[in-house]
């Protein structure tokens, strides 16, 4: 009998396993919201005009309301508050640093800081000779035989003389030289280039360093260290702004170009000097000029950086944009690559192609963390609104971006009159500002995303090769500035952005690569393998003019390999620079030879799917753009919608999944997904998010409920009465109206000026109810609220003002709104009144055009809940 049990017991244990297996659900959560996960801001030091009871009130308040970390930046100060200002590096600094370092530390915050005062690395140690240098080409006509002599009131780096027929002759003006014909001379004059440290702070006044020699980099480091005074390891970051350096030459630059492009600058000074009609011939000169200063920006500065922050147990946070080098490359040289978004983002649009260059180069590495400089300039001063950081927010992910710093948080002592201590360049993400009130639920958006972002590996299809050389190779000054967003026109005029543009409409996900992360690739089982192990199913190359010879080869063996290589509509022309360019041009043709032109050549969209890579074209097709992930081995989405209407449509995912799992950012909120023959149902408003987890098993949580388009919406009427609670300069009398429209229209005069928030209340009665509706606030200037039978629903940011409640009940309910403004109104009376609020040093306060901020002539800006305010059954 015994031995019977026991042999039932054998058949039996499997399939009661497997059944107990299917039967259990899996509990989802959000990820443990870190440290990083949460957002950080940059916080301005005014004349590092700071004390150890405000630096604490401070921090206190930012990790409240979930903030995770300060990137301290010094700079100018108060005017009338100069005995307060402590010097930049003095010891009295290195000391508050390091209370601020333990403060934060207490507080599970991070602390990262610039390698010098303001913008640029430099300082008052910097001498002369360290800085930066510009060259200058002087030109003299000369007669045949006469003697020709160096200038000695100018520093000569090289020179050269070009007869009447063009013919060259480089020589060494030191020895002296006789001119054989008549004809020009040409000295390449190595000038000081005028670039100081810009915006610093007390005591951070100087030169800034030649950012294109290694040796003074090192050395400037090391002084920077000695000075500061912290333990290694304290800070988490050294963080380099973006390149706002200006020169173009170096002491060694001319050996630099010889050594590495193979002939002489001196045969072309008269190129650089514009005397040349030949446009092919200039554009290949400057092209070998512009890259020199791109290797040498990289080698001599950001490299250099990287390896002296890592000496001293910290990381590199490096905005590689502005420089005169290849951005993809400089961004992939530190530890975490920060891109930004300057100036506005227009409703309905989605531009992140160049804000994708540092996702690309961190994804291509294996680099964890992609950062930004979040919101610089959105809107005017205190017009941005939170619908403005929320669309930001999306591009920010949309483009990559895990870890948001915001620009910014200017350190304000308590007893500063209002607005406070402000700086120029900013979105106000600051206790002065009136939508600080609700501006934790956009942290929180921002963390619960991060929190899934950081741990995510982004599975892109496809890798774009970037032609940098185009780049190069283009008309206008030798230091070729490649901005972003509205300076970004070294992107946008070539045809790499409608190729991007055309394969998101499409539905295809990708990443940007250099020539030299390019070569650092591998195929492996027929996908594209990088140097930080991210794996892509094809190489797609934009209409090209120029390309490396070792970029061709590479493409070359990839497609022998049986590699998928695309290249959009033709092969690239020819080779850049000018060195042997007979025999490369020779050898690229024999390298084209070897591409079938049938197959990969051509129009990329058609030729993918030749090649069976799929698109996501029905999330695509339904206007919603997204992010495709892997997360412990499961398939993850975060999509948007980025449009100006709702989305409600069925999906078709390229993802099997049992139970496909919603989680909402915005709310936290987690449920199932309805689902119908192998579709999704996803309904979003415009700017909402969504995560979507693909699970292979069962899930405990709700199912989502959707709202019922064809359901009617009723307006809720009745006596609204508004209550000011919270805000300035001086608080409006209460005010009872039954026609919703913006608050400086109604009550007394003091609501034109008012900045803060006020409470909506209404009772309304229900005959009958489900219990569950979808509340409508429609128009709000700027964000609200919700609180309905004393049931909190939380904030709404904009730019839609809708909640799913169920708690309505039959007979009496009561709504209240509580709806914050941007301050405008209040600052524009400031102005018209005369009050000296702007008390900068350096640049002042200025308006987003760069001119003298005044707000005395703005209109009014509307306020408040200006409704109507729906109800409509789901």
């Amino acid at each position: 009998m015994k031995k019977r049990i026991q042999s039932w017991i054998k058949i039996l244990f499997p399939i009661i396993f497997v059944f107990s297996i299917s039967c259990s659900k899996e509990t989802v959560e959000w990820p443990e919201l870190t440290q990083e996960a949460k957002p950080w801001t940059r916080w301005w030091w005014m004349g590092n005009a700071v004390d150890e009871k405000n630096l604490t009130r401070e921090l206190e308040e930012l990790n409240s309301v979930g903030i995770g970390g300060v990137e301290i930046t010094p700079i100018y100060g108060v005017k009338g508050e100069e005995d307060r200002f402590i010097k930049y590096l003095s010891p009295e600094f290195t000391r508050v640093l390091n209370f601020t370092i333990e403060e934060a530390n207490r507080l599970g915050m991070g602390v990262d800081l610039p390698p010098g005062s303001g913008w640029r690395c430099g300082g008052p140690f910097v001498p002369e000779e360290k800085g930066l240098w510009s060259l200058r080409i002087r030109e003299k006509e000369v007669n045949n035989g006469e003697i020709i002599t160096m200038p000695t009131d100018v520093a000569v780096a090289s020179a050269s003389f070009v007869d009447e027929n063009k013919k060259v002759t480089v020589f060494n003006p030191a020895d002296g030289f006789a001119a054989p014909a008549n004809g020009t001379v040409y000295f390449a004059i190595r000038i000081k280039n005028g670039d100081k440290v810009k915006r610093p702070s007390d005591g951070g006044e100087g030169w800034a360093i030649d950012t294109f020699n290694e040796e003074i980099t090192d050395w400037y480091l090391d002084e920077f260290w000695k000075r500061l005074g912290v333990d290694e390891g304290l800070l988490r970051c050294f963080f380099h702004d973006s390149f706002e350096y200006t020169g173009d030459f170096t002491t060694h630059f001319t050996e630099e170009f010889k050594k590495r492009r193979g002939y002489d600058v001196a045969e072309y000074l008269y190129v650089l000097a514009g005397d040349c009609d030949d446009a092919e011939t200039v554009a290949r000169v400057k092209s070998d000029y512009r890259e020199t200063l791109a290797d040498l920006v990289l080698e001599s500065f950001i490299q250099p950086m990287t390896e002296w922050a890592h000496s001293h147990n910290s990381l590199n946070r490096n905005q590689a944009h502005g420089s005169p080098g290849n951005i993809i490359d400089l961004y992939a040289a530190c530890d975490i690559p920060e891109t930004e978004i300057f100036r506005e983002v227009e409703p309905g649009t989605v531009d992140v192609f160049v804000n994708k260059y540092a996702s690309s180069a961190a994804h291509i590495t294996g680099q964890k963390l992609v950062s930004s400089e979040s919101y610089t300039w959105l809107e005017e001063h205190w017009t941005v609104t939170t619908s403005d950081m929320v669309r930001a927010t999306n591009r920010f992910f949309l483009a990559g971006i895990n870890h948001m710093f915001f620009h910014g948080t200017c350190y304000s002592p308590e007893d500063a009159e209002w607005p406070g201590w402000l700086f120029y360049a900013s979105t106000q993400v600051n206790n002065r500002n009136p939508l600080w009130r609700e501006l934790p639920a956009l942290f929180s958006y921002i963390g619960r995303s991060q929190s899934v972002l950081q741990r995510a590996q982004q599975a892109n299809d496809l890798l774009i090769y970037w032609p940098y050389y185009d780049v190069a190779a283009e008309e206008g000054r030798l230091f070729n500035h490649l901005g972003v967003n509205k300076d970004a026109g070294w992107f946008k005029s070539h045809p790499i952005s409608p190729l991007s543009e055309n394969l998101m409409n499409a539905g295809f996900t990708f990443d940007y690569i250099s020539d030299k992360l390019l070569l650092n690739c591998e195929l492996t089982n027929g996908e594209i393998k990088t140097s930080g192990g991210a794996n892509y199913k094809a190489i797609v190359v934009p209409k090209t003019k120029y390309i490396p010879l070792t970029t061709m080869q590479k493409l070359v063996d990839f497609v022998g390999e049986g590699g998928t290589v695309i290249f959009d509509q033709s092969l690239p022309e020819s080779v850049p620079g000018m060195f042997n360019l007979t025999e490369r041009e020779d050898e690229l043709s024999q390298f084209k030879a070897e591409i079938p032109a049938g197959k990969n050549v051509g129009n990329p969209i058609e030729l993918l799917k030749t090649n069976g890579i799929k698109a996501e074209s029905s999330l695509a097709e339904n206007g919603l753009n997204f992010l495709k992930m892997k997360k412990e081995n499961e398939d993850w989405y975060m999509v948007f919608n980025c449009s100006l209407k709702p989305v409600d449509a069925w999906i078709e995912l390229n993802a099997d999944a049992k139970t496909y799992v919603f989680l909402n950012p915005m709310n936290g909120k987690i449920s199932t997904a309805a689902t119908k023959n192998g579709t999704v149902h996803i309904q979003l408003d415009p700017e909402e998010s969504v995560f979507i987890k693909c699970s292979s098993g069962q899930v405990d949580a709700p199912a989502f409920v959707y709202e019922i388009p064809e359901n009617t919406s009723e307006e809720i009427k009745g006596l609204w009465k508004i209550e000011f609670v919270e805000g300035g300069p001086v608080y409006p009398g209460n005010i009872s109206t039954d026609k919703l429209q913006s608050w400086t229209k109604l009550g007394d005069a003091e609501t034109s000026r008012f900045a803060g928030t006020a409470n909506y209340k209404i009772e309304f009665e229900l005959d009958e109810t489900t219990g569950s509706a979808v509340l409508d606030l429609g128009k709000v200037k700027d964000c609200a609220r919700v609180k309905l039978n004393g049931k909190d629903y939380g904030a709404l940011l904009g730019p839609s003002y809708d909640v799913k409640v169920d708690n309505l009940q039959a007979g009496t309910n009561q709504l209240e709104v509580e709806v914050s403004n941007v301050a405008a109104n209040r600052i524009r009376d400031l102005d018209i009144r005369g009050v000296e609020w702007r008390k900068f040093y350096d640049i002042n306060l200025v308006n987003i055009e760069y001119e003298t901020f005044d707000a005395s002539g703005w209109e009014i800006k509307d306020a408040g809940l200006l409704g109507p305010v729906t109800l409509a059954d789901l």
